[in-house]
Protein backbone atom coordinates (compact mmCIF):
# COMPACT_ATOMS: atom_id res chain seq x y z
CA UNK A 1 0.00 0.00 0.00
CA UNK A 2 1.19 3.39 -0.82
CA UNK A 3 1.73 6.25 1.76
CA UNK A 4 0.24 8.61 -0.13
CA UNK A 5 0.21 12.46 2.08
CA UNK A 6 -2.86 13.77 2.84
CA UNK A 7 -3.64 17.40 2.04
CA UNK A 8 -5.39 19.15 4.33
CA UNK A 9 -7.66 22.60 3.52
CA UNK A 10 -5.80 25.11 6.05
CA UNK A 11 -9.14 27.73 7.39
CA UNK A 12 -7.59 31.48 7.17
CA UNK A 13 -8.16 33.60 10.43
CA UNK A 14 -8.80 37.04 9.83
CA UNK A 15 -8.39 39.27 12.59
CA UNK A 16 -10.16 42.66 12.71
CA UNK A 17 -7.91 46.06 12.84
CA UNK A 18 -8.72 47.09 16.21
CA UNK A 19 -7.15 43.64 17.84
CA UNK A 20 -4.28 44.11 15.56
CA UNK A 21 -3.22 47.58 16.73
CA UNK A 22 -3.73 46.40 20.13
CA UNK A 23 -1.23 43.50 20.25
CA UNK A 24 1.24 46.03 18.36
CA UNK A 25 0.56 48.59 21.23
CA UNK A 26 0.96 46.25 24.11
CA UNK A 27 4.40 45.12 21.88
CA UNK A 28 5.65 48.46 21.80
CA UNK A 29 4.81 48.84 25.69
CA UNK A 30 6.69 45.75 25.73
CA UNK A 31 9.76 46.26 24.27
CA UNK A 32 10.08 50.21 25.90
CA UNK A 33 9.99 48.18 29.13
CA UNK A 34 12.73 46.13 28.02
CA UNK A 35 14.69 48.59 26.52
CA UNK A 36 14.39 50.60 30.39
CA UNK A 37 15.54 48.58 32.21
CA UNK A 38 18.56 47.14 30.36
CA UNK A 39 19.79 50.69 30.31
CA UNK A 40 18.70 51.45 33.89
CA UNK A 41 20.70 48.27 34.53
CA UNK A 42 23.77 49.14 32.84
CA UNK A 43 23.84 52.64 33.96
CA UNK A 44 23.33 51.03 37.84
CA UNK A 45 26.14 48.83 37.72
CA UNK A 46 28.32 50.70 35.63
CA UNK A 47 31.55 51.52 37.65
CA UNK A 48 33.48 54.63 37.79
CA UNK A 49 36.87 54.69 38.72
CA UNK A 50 38.29 56.71 42.03
CA UNK A 51 42.37 57.90 42.20
CA UNK A 52 43.38 59.18 45.13
CA UNK A 53 47.02 59.79 46.29
CA UNK A 54 47.32 59.55 50.15
CA UNK A 55 50.20 59.59 53.00
CA UNK A 56 49.90 57.72 55.91
CA UNK A 57 52.39 58.72 58.89
CA UNK A 58 53.51 55.33 60.89
CA UNK A 59 56.05 53.99 63.35
CA UNK A 60 57.95 50.94 63.60
CA UNK A 61 60.64 49.73 65.20
CA UNK A 62 62.91 49.22 62.42
CA UNK A 63 65.08 51.97 61.14
CA UNK A 64 64.20 53.50 58.34
CA UNK A 65 67.23 53.40 56.49
CA UNK A 66 66.29 49.33 56.76
CA UNK A 67 63.20 49.22 54.58
CA UNK A 68 63.57 52.78 52.72
CA UNK A 69 65.21 51.76 49.41
CA UNK A 70 62.56 50.27 46.72
CA UNK A 71 62.67 46.96 46.05
CA UNK A 72 64.32 45.52 49.24
CA UNK A 73 63.16 42.52 51.31
CA UNK A 74 62.50 44.97 53.84
CA UNK A 75 60.96 47.52 51.46
CA UNK A 76 58.14 44.52 50.39
CA UNK A 77 57.31 43.63 53.73
CA UNK A 78 56.94 46.77 55.01
CA UNK A 79 54.58 48.27 51.99
CA UNK A 80 52.30 44.44 51.87
CA UNK A 81 52.12 45.18 55.24
CA UNK A 82 50.71 48.84 54.98
CA UNK A 83 48.53 47.55 51.78
CA UNK A 84 47.21 45.10 53.45
CA UNK A 85 46.38 46.81 56.43
CA UNK A 86 44.40 49.08 54.37
CA UNK A 87 42.84 46.96 52.14
CA UNK A 88 41.13 45.14 55.36
CA UNK A 89 39.88 48.39 56.37
CA UNK A 90 37.72 48.85 52.95
CA UNK A 91 37.07 45.29 53.02
CA UNK A 92 33.76 45.33 54.78
CA UNK A 93 30.33 45.55 53.90
CA UNK A 94 29.18 47.68 51.88
CA UNK A 95 32.46 48.93 50.60
CA UNK A 96 34.00 45.30 49.88
CA UNK A 97 35.10 45.08 46.51
CA UNK A 98 35.59 49.03 46.02
CA UNK A 99 39.19 48.93 46.96
CA UNK A 100 40.56 47.64 43.61
CA UNK A 101 44.59 48.64 44.48
CA UNK A 102 46.68 49.79 47.15
CA UNK A 103 50.03 50.51 46.44
CA UNK A 104 53.31 52.09 48.06
CA UNK A 105 55.26 53.87 46.07
CA UNK A 106 57.48 55.09 48.29
CA UNK A 107 58.42 55.91 52.16
CA UNK A 108 60.22 59.35 53.42
CA UNK A 109 61.40 60.03 56.47
CA UNK A 110 59.49 62.62 58.62
CA UNK A 111 60.78 64.05 62.05
CA UNK A 112 58.45 61.80 64.45
CA UNK A 113 58.18 58.97 61.97
CA UNK A 114 57.93 57.61 58.51
CA UNK A 115 55.51 58.73 55.59
CA UNK A 116 53.84 56.15 53.38
CA UNK A 117 53.30 57.45 50.14
CA UNK A 118 50.78 55.04 48.74
CA UNK A 119 48.06 55.12 45.72
CA UNK A 120 44.67 54.06 46.23
CA UNK A 121 42.63 53.28 43.26
CA UNK A 122 38.33 52.49 44.15
CA UNK A 123 35.67 52.21 41.38
CA UNK A 124 32.20 52.47 42.53
CA UNK A 125 28.47 52.73 40.75
CA UNK A 126 28.69 55.41 38.28
CA UNK A 127 25.40 56.58 39.91
CA UNK A 128 27.03 57.76 43.22
CA UNK A 129 27.77 61.46 44.00
CA UNK A 130 31.35 61.95 44.07
CA UNK A 131 31.24 63.89 47.17
CA UNK A 132 29.94 61.24 48.96
CA UNK A 133 32.70 58.93 47.64
CA UNK A 134 35.89 61.53 48.66
CA UNK A 135 33.54 61.52 52.34
CA UNK A 136 33.08 57.57 52.75
CA UNK A 137 37.10 57.06 51.61
CA UNK A 138 38.27 60.17 54.35
CA UNK A 139 35.80 58.49 57.10
CA UNK A 140 37.29 55.08 56.25
CA UNK A 141 41.25 56.06 56.41
CA UNK A 142 40.49 58.26 59.47
CA UNK A 143 38.36 55.76 61.33
CA UNK A 144 38.74 51.86 60.67
CA UNK A 145 42.44 52.15 61.03
CA UNK A 146 42.15 53.13 64.72
CA UNK A 147 41.88 49.57 65.37
CA UNK A 148 44.26 48.22 62.65
CA UNK A 149 46.85 45.42 64.34
CA UNK A 150 50.95 46.80 64.08
CA UNK A 151 53.26 46.80 63.31
CA UNK A 152 53.37 49.39 61.70
CA UNK A 153 51.43 51.67 64.11
CA UNK A 154 49.52 54.05 61.45
CA UNK A 155 48.25 57.16 62.77
CA UNK A 156 44.71 57.59 61.41
CA UNK A 157 44.31 61.17 62.52
CA UNK A 158 47.23 62.76 60.15
CA UNK A 159 46.73 60.76 57.05
CA UNK A 160 46.17 63.30 54.03
CA UNK A 161 44.60 62.76 50.96
CA UNK A 162 43.76 63.64 47.50
CA UNK A 163 42.05 62.82 44.27
CA UNK A 164 44.25 62.59 41.47
CA UNK A 165 43.65 62.19 37.56
CA UNK A 166 44.15 58.95 35.62
CA UNK A 167 47.18 60.54 33.98
CA UNK A 168 48.73 61.11 37.57
CA UNK A 169 48.10 57.59 38.33
CA UNK A 170 49.56 56.63 35.53
CA UNK A 171 52.56 58.40 36.00
CA UNK A 172 53.36 57.34 39.57
CA UNK A 173 53.11 53.76 38.82
CA UNK A 174 55.31 54.07 35.65
CA UNK A 175 57.71 55.66 38.32
CA UNK A 176 57.39 52.11 40.47
CA UNK A 177 59.84 49.75 39.36
CA UNK A 178 58.27 46.11 38.12
CA UNK A 179 54.82 47.33 37.90
CA UNK A 180 52.65 45.72 34.86
CA UNK A 181 49.54 47.32 33.46
CA UNK A 182 48.33 44.60 31.99
CA UNK A 183 48.49 41.00 32.89
CA UNK A 184 48.83 37.63 30.64
CA UNK A 185 44.86 36.22 30.22
CA UNK A 186 46.03 33.38 27.52
CA UNK A 187 47.92 29.95 28.78
CA UNK A 188 51.25 30.56 27.92
CA UNK A 189 53.05 27.24 27.23
CA UNK A 190 56.12 28.18 25.58
CA UNK A 191 58.15 30.90 23.17
CA UNK A 192 58.42 27.88 20.37
CA UNK A 193 54.63 27.64 19.28
CA UNK A 194 53.71 29.82 22.31
CA UNK A 195 51.88 33.36 22.76
CA UNK A 196 52.65 36.85 21.72
CA UNK A 197 52.37 39.14 24.34
CA UNK A 198 50.11 42.21 24.12
CA UNK A 199 51.27 45.88 24.74
CA UNK A 200 52.24 46.63 28.44
CA UNK A 201 52.40 43.28 29.39
CA UNK A 202 56.80 42.98 29.89
CA UNK A 203 57.44 46.87 29.91
CA UNK A 204 61.08 46.46 30.34
CA UNK A 205 62.09 44.10 27.21
CA UNK A 206 64.36 45.76 24.94
CA UNK A 207 65.38 44.83 21.83
CA UNK A 208 69.47 45.12 21.18
CA UNK A 209 70.25 45.81 17.44
CA UNK A 210 73.39 45.59 15.64
CA UNK A 211 73.07 47.51 12.21
CA UNK A 212 69.31 47.54 12.84
CA UNK A 213 68.92 43.73 12.69
CA UNK A 214 68.12 41.99 16.42
CA UNK A 215 70.99 40.23 17.79
CA UNK A 216 69.97 39.73 21.70
CA UNK A 217 67.49 40.78 24.45
CA UNK A 218 67.95 43.26 26.76
CA UNK A 219 65.97 44.28 29.80
CA UNK A 220 65.22 48.08 30.96
CA UNK A 221 66.61 48.87 34.97
CA UNK A 222 66.68 52.28 35.06
CA UNK A 223 66.17 55.18 32.34
CA UNK A 224 69.33 54.84 31.12
CA UNK A 225 70.97 51.53 31.59
CA UNK A 226 70.17 47.82 30.85
CA UNK A 227 71.08 44.36 31.34
CA UNK A 228 72.24 41.96 29.10
CA UNK A 229 74.63 39.28 28.61
CA UNK A 230 78.16 39.23 27.83
CA UNK A 231 77.94 36.74 24.91
CA UNK A 232 75.98 39.33 22.89
CA UNK A 233 79.15 40.95 22.66
CA UNK A 234 81.58 38.84 21.93
CA UNK A 235 81.70 39.91 18.06
CA UNK A 236 79.75 43.00 17.82
CA UNK A 237 81.62 45.50 20.43
CA UNK A 238 80.56 49.02 18.39
CA UNK A 239 78.47 50.99 20.72
CA UNK A 240 77.97 53.30 17.85
CA UNK A 241 76.55 50.38 15.82
CA UNK A 242 74.36 49.14 18.37
CA UNK A 243 70.53 50.57 18.80
CA UNK A 244 67.70 49.64 21.47
CA UNK A 245 63.85 49.32 20.92
CA UNK A 246 61.25 49.27 23.42
CA UNK A 247 57.61 47.68 22.73
CA UNK A 248 56.02 44.98 22.13
CA UNK A 249 56.82 44.84 18.17
CA UNK A 250 60.95 44.86 17.02
CA UNK A 251 59.37 47.26 13.94
CA UNK A 252 57.36 49.46 14.42
CA UNK A 253 58.92 50.38 17.64
CA UNK A 254 57.55 52.36 20.73
CA UNK A 255 61.00 54.01 21.42
CA UNK A 256 64.02 53.85 20.24
CA UNK A 257 67.28 54.50 21.47
CA UNK A 258 71.36 54.84 20.71
CA UNK A 259 74.41 53.69 22.98
CA UNK A 260 76.79 55.24 24.77
CA UNK A 261 78.81 52.59 26.02
CA UNK A 262 78.75 48.07 26.47
CA UNK A 263 80.22 47.20 29.58
CA UNK A 264 81.37 43.23 29.90
CA UNK A 265 82.04 41.59 33.59
CA UNK A 266 85.65 41.33 33.55
CA UNK A 267 85.45 37.58 34.39
CA UNK A 268 83.24 36.65 31.33
CA UNK A 269 85.89 34.66 29.45
CA UNK A 270 84.76 32.60 26.54
CA UNK A 271 83.52 29.79 25.54
CA UNK A 272 83.08 29.69 29.59
CA UNK A 273 79.13 30.35 29.78
CA UNK A 274 79.97 31.82 33.53
CA UNK A 275 79.77 35.70 34.49
CA UNK A 276 77.81 35.66 31.58
CA UNK A 277 76.37 39.85 32.02
CA UNK A 278 76.93 43.24 30.43
CA UNK A 279 75.90 46.57 31.26
CA UNK A 280 74.52 48.74 28.31
CA UNK A 281 74.59 52.33 28.88
CA UNK A 282 71.78 54.28 26.38
CA UNK A 283 72.59 57.83 24.74
CA UNK A 284 69.52 59.81 26.77
CA UNK A 285 66.86 58.66 29.28
CA UNK A 286 63.72 56.33 28.03
CA UNK A 287 60.42 58.16 28.94
CA UNK A 288 58.47 55.73 31.10
CA UNK A 289 55.16 55.19 29.72
CA UNK A 290 52.07 52.42 30.70
CA UNK A 291 54.36 50.59 27.64
CA UNK A 292 57.85 51.24 28.53
CA UNK A 293 59.76 51.33 32.35
CA UNK A 294 61.83 49.38 34.13
CA UNK A 295 61.87 46.20 36.33
CA UNK A 296 63.04 45.59 39.80
CA UNK A 297 66.50 44.46 40.83
CA UNK A 298 66.42 42.00 43.55
CA UNK A 299 68.57 42.16 46.55
CA UNK A 300 71.20 39.73 47.13
CA UNK A 301 69.73 37.83 49.29
CA UNK A 302 66.19 38.03 47.54
CA UNK A 303 65.10 34.28 47.03
CA UNK A 304 63.57 32.25 44.12
CA UNK A 305 62.47 28.91 45.37
CA UNK A 306 62.36 25.81 43.45
CA UNK A 307 58.58 25.71 41.77
CA UNK A 308 58.04 29.57 41.97
CA UNK A 309 56.28 30.55 38.41
CA UNK A 310 58.38 32.77 36.22
CA UNK A 311 58.22 33.96 32.74
CA UNK A 312 61.32 34.53 29.93
CA UNK A 313 59.96 36.79 27.12
CA UNK A 314 61.89 37.68 23.86
CA UNK A 315 61.67 37.85 19.96
CA UNK A 316 64.10 34.57 19.27
CA UNK A 317 62.86 31.86 17.21
CA UNK A 318 60.31 29.28 17.27
CA UNK A 319 62.19 26.44 17.31
CA UNK A 320 65.72 25.23 17.46
CA UNK A 321 67.65 26.91 14.32
CA UNK A 322 64.54 29.09 13.62
CA UNK A 323 64.28 32.52 12.62
CA UNK A 324 63.25 35.60 15.47
CA UNK A 325 60.04 36.90 15.56
CA UNK A 326 59.33 40.76 15.17
CA UNK A 327 56.55 40.56 17.58
CA UNK A 328 57.38 39.68 21.52
CA UNK A 329 56.53 36.28 22.92
CA UNK A 330 56.22 34.99 26.14
CA UNK A 331 56.73 31.69 28.13
CA UNK A 332 56.12 30.40 31.74
CA UNK A 333 58.87 28.09 33.33
CA UNK A 334 59.86 26.68 36.49
CA UNK A 335 62.70 27.63 38.83
CA UNK A 336 64.89 24.10 38.61
CA UNK A 337 67.31 23.65 41.85
CA UNK A 338 71.17 23.68 41.03
CA UNK A 339 71.30 20.27 42.04
CA UNK A 340 68.70 19.44 40.22
CA UNK A 341 70.00 20.95 36.96
CA UNK A 342 73.78 19.12 37.87
CA UNK A 343 72.67 16.08 37.64
CA UNK A 344 74.12 13.69 35.12
CA UNK A 345 71.24 13.84 32.88
CA UNK A 346 70.87 17.19 33.36
CA UNK A 347 73.97 19.45 32.67
CA UNK A 348 76.22 16.62 34.83
CA UNK A 349 77.73 19.87 37.09
CA UNK A 350 78.03 22.66 34.42
CA UNK A 351 76.08 24.99 36.58
CA UNK A 352 77.92 27.43 38.88
CA UNK A 353 76.82 29.99 41.65
CA UNK A 354 76.44 32.18 38.60
CA UNK A 355 73.80 30.65 36.73
CA UNK A 356 70.06 29.64 37.90
CA UNK A 357 68.20 26.68 35.35
CA UNK A 358 64.37 27.64 34.43
CA UNK A 359 61.69 25.58 32.27
CA UNK A 360 60.80 22.13 32.59
CA UNK A 361 62.74 19.00 32.46
CA UNK A 362 59.54 17.17 30.20
CA UNK A 363 60.71 19.87 27.59
CA UNK A 364 58.68 22.05 25.61
CA UNK A 365 58.73 25.31 27.47
CA UNK A 366 62.01 27.36 26.63
CA UNK A 367 63.54 30.34 25.23
CA UNK A 368 65.69 30.19 21.87
CA UNK A 369 68.13 31.35 19.57
CA UNK A 370 67.95 35.14 19.51
CA UNK A 371 66.58 35.10 23.31
CA UNK A 372 69.78 35.50 24.59
CA UNK A 373 70.45 38.56 27.36
CA UNK A 374 66.35 38.94 27.88
CA UNK A 375 64.94 38.94 30.75
CA UNK A 376 63.74 35.90 33.39
CA UNK A 377 61.02 37.45 35.87
CA UNK A 378 59.74 36.51 39.10
CA UNK A 379 56.93 38.24 41.22
CA UNK A 380 56.51 38.82 44.72
CA UNK A 381 53.68 39.00 47.47
CA UNK A 382 52.83 42.63 45.67
CA UNK A 383 52.64 41.29 42.11
CA UNK A 384 56.15 43.53 41.68
CA UNK A 385 58.57 41.60 39.32
CA UNK A 386 61.98 41.30 39.84
CA UNK A 387 64.61 40.16 37.32
CA UNK A 388 65.88 36.68 38.61
CA UNK A 389 68.10 35.74 35.45
CA UNK A 390 69.38 36.38 31.83
CA UNK A 391 68.45 34.32 29.16
CA UNK A 392 72.51 32.66 28.64
CA UNK A 393 72.72 28.95 27.39
CA UNK A 394 71.60 25.94 26.83
CA UNK A 395 71.61 23.04 24.70
CA UNK A 396 69.28 23.51 21.73
CA UNK A 397 65.60 24.50 22.55
CA UNK A 398 62.82 22.97 24.91
CA UNK A 399 64.59 19.70 24.97
CA UNK A 400 64.08 17.17 27.95
CA UNK A 401 66.13 17.35 30.75
CA UNK A 402 67.92 20.58 28.94
CA UNK A 403 66.30 23.67 30.78
CA UNK A 404 67.06 26.74 29.97
CA UNK A 405 70.20 28.04 31.54
CA UNK A 406 70.41 32.01 32.86
CA UNK A 407 72.44 34.49 34.74
CA UNK A 408 71.96 34.77 38.19
CA UNK A 409 71.11 37.87 38.88
CA UNK A 410 71.35 37.93 42.91
CA UNK A 411 75.04 36.59 42.37
CA UNK A 412 75.75 39.46 40.24
CA UNK A 413 73.90 42.02 41.98
CA UNK A 414 76.87 44.08 43.31
CA UNK A 415 78.45 44.00 40.40
CA UNK A 416 75.77 46.03 38.34
CA UNK A 417 75.78 48.43 41.44
CA UNK A 418 79.66 48.96 41.18
CA UNK A 419 79.08 49.78 37.10
CA UNK A 420 75.60 51.39 37.18
CA UNK A 421 74.95 52.95 40.70
CA UNK A 422 71.50 50.96 40.33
Amino acid sequence: MYRQAVVRARKRICLEPWVIGLITFISLIVLAVCIGLTVHYVRYNQRKTYNYYSTLPFTSDRLYAEFGREASKNFTEMSHKIESMVKNAFDNFPLKGKLVKSHIIKFSEEDHGVLAHMLLIFKFRSTEDPENVNKIIEHVLHEKLQNAAGPPKVDPESVEIKKINTTETDMYLNNCCGTRRIKSTKESLRIIGGTQVEEGEWPWQASLQWDGIHRCGATLINSTWLVSAAHCFRTYKDPTRWTASFGVAIQPPKVKKDIRRIIVHEKYNYPSHDYDISVVELTSPVPYTNEVHRVCLPDTTHEFHPGDEMFVTGFGALQNDGYGQNHLWQVQVDFIETETCNKSQVYNGAITPRMLCAGSLKGKRDACQGDSGGPLVGSDARDIWYLAGIVSWGDECGQPNKPGVYTRVTALRDWITSQTGV
